[in-house]
């Protein structure tokens, strides 16, 4: 640290540098109590003086007892490596003199065995209030570990490459300055559908959201390494998944690069999304639930206590009949949550096989006397050439539901004739169903929203609104697909179709 005392104003040394100079010592006395147990190690040289101080484990680090050492001023010089002495000195000279900006270099300091340790160094510069340096302090911090590890990595380039083809993640290396893919591994063309690596891509090209992509650099950029960012890439077909990546900047050859690990988490995502959409559903269930409970149960209570104090047998049993109608209410309402519980946490049913023609005349039959069919005609047309194999209770769900709506939305009786046309046709590949019918209809505002959970498209609906909610979730288990078209006072079409599980090649 061969510093010329002939430049440094010897006028500066007054007692007001005396002063300072000593509440120096005394903040550094507690900086080596502190230091005593950490990592680095603190030096700090008065420049005014020559005097230097160090803490315990800048010593220790090298194998020295405090106790050892009394002269501390070239001690720094004394132990260096030969091969980085001019570099460092000269790093240091220039950092006090002002030609550079900053002072952390890395050198190698003999310890007290007879080995090396890898030193970083870092110091701050102090100055008085005409801008002269007055004193100097930094660290030491052994990065020996993280120097053997570079050259093990260095030594290791061929395992690095066998990982980096056959990794189950991928890895891609990107250079820093214009952001282009360099490498990628096989996996990680496999994410992003790459059928090989095109020239002139770059990483900021693969982000969908270009607000995204600019924060990711801004981070990467501030940080030099992130993990775990989440991100949306767009891959070669033009598709879209998610991705969770990590990055890290590192040198080769004077050169700077990012190494980005990147895996495809869009199952998770989609998992995430599922859960809350459940999370909704489950509040918007005990909202609804709650209600369409409690609203029997309260009109139940009104009806005794009116017919508490009744006597006219005509009103009495109109009264009787209201609480039935509540009682019918609420018991619709059960039997529907009842049904859509099995359908959530029962197992997949083996396929058996349906006789359309027997399931349409029992789910007829069951709502015919239910409901008012004055002026109702109900035309059927079922072809069933092959044998169909299905859920048994997820076939009558949807019968049962698709007709009951249409027997129970007709128009009004003084508006004429109503029918509603039932057509089924089996193939070896799945069964067509057509239910159609001249009723009321469902308004365009709100066609999209009828397979919402307690939703009522009519205001003549005294339902439970989980009706065509249980069938849509028993289409989705059947792998099954359903299409609706409906106009307002005009009329509603379902169609469906359900593949059919029956093995083929027993039929013949």
């Amino acid at each position: 640290m061969s510093i010329s005392k002939e430049n440094i104003s010897m006028g500066k040394e007054n007692t007001h540098l005396q002063v300072e100079l000593e509440a120096v010592k005394k903040k550094l006395a507690q900086y080596q109590f502190a230091a005593a147990g950490a990592n680095e190690g603190l030096w700090d040289r008065d420049l005014i003086s020559g005097e230097v101080f160090i803490s315990p484990p800048w010593l220790t680090m090298l194998g020295y007892d405090p106790k050892e050492i009394k002269e501390y001023f070239s001690l720094w010089e004394e132990l260096m490596h030969p091969e980085d002495h001019q570099i460092t000195v000269k790093a240091l000279d220039d950092f006090i003199a002002g030609i550079k900006d900053d002072y952390n270099v890395q050198f190698r300091l003999r310890h007290k065995n007879g080995h090396y340790i890898w030193v970083q160094s870092t110091a701050k510069l102090t100055v008085d209030e005409n801008n002269i340096p007055i004193r100097v302090s930094g660290s030491h911090r052994d990065i020996t570990e993280k120097k053997r590890s570079e050259e093990i990595i260095k030594l290791s380039e061929e395992k690095y490459k066998n990982f980096f083809k056959n990794s189950l993640i991928g890895i891609m290396r990107v250079r820093k300055d214009d952001l282009e893919v360099m490498e990628i591994n096989q996996k990680g063309m496999s994410i992003l559908a790459l059928p090989h690596l095109t020239r002139h891509l770059k990483l900021t090209d693969l982000f969908v959201d270009k607000g995204e992509t600019d924060r990711f650099m801004a981070l990467l950029s501030e940080k030099e390494s992130l993990e775990e960012y989440e991100a949306k890439f767009q891959r070669w077909d033009e598709s879209e998944t998610w991705v969770s990546i990590s990055a890290s900047e590192i040198e080769i050859n004077k050169q700077n690069f990012y190494d980005v690990v990147f895996r495809d988490i869009s199952e998770f995502k989609e998992n995430l999304l599922e859960l809350q959409r459940l999370n909704f559903e489950l509040d918007n269930f005990v909202y609804h639930a709650s209600h369409d409970i409690r609203s029997p149960l309260r009109s139940l209570m009104g009806l005794i206590e009116i017919l508490k104090t009744e006597s006219r047998p005509a009103e009495i049993r109109k009264i009787i009949e209201m609480v039935t109608g509540s009682i019918n209410r609420l018991d619709k309402f059960v039997v529907d949550l009842l049904a859509m519980s099995r359908d959530h946490r029962m197992e997949e049913p083996e396929a058996v096989p349906i006789n359309f023609m027997v399931e349409v005349n029992n789910s007829i039959t069951n709502f015919h006397h239910v409901y008012t069919t004055k002026n109702l005609e109900i035309r059927t047309k079922i072809i069933q050439w092959y044998p169909f194999h299905s859920d048994l209770t997820k076939i009558r769900i949807i019968l049962n539901n698709l007709i009951s709506n249409s027997i129970k939305y007709r128009k009004n009786l003084d508006e004429g004739f109503s029918f509603i046309n039932i057509e089924i046709e089996t193939s070896d590949k799945e069964a067509k169903l057509i239910i159609e019918d001249n009723g009321e209809g469902i308004p365009h505002d709100k066609l999209g929203k009828i397979f919402d959970m307690f939703y009522r498209a009519s205001e003549n609906s005294e339902g439970s609104g989980l009706g065509m909610y249980i069938v849509k979730n028993v289409i989705q288990k059947l792998d099954a697909e359903i299409k609706v078209d409906s106009e307002e006072g005009e009329g509603t079409k379902f169609e469906i179709v359900i593949p059919n599980r029956y093995n083929i090649e027993n039929f013949k």
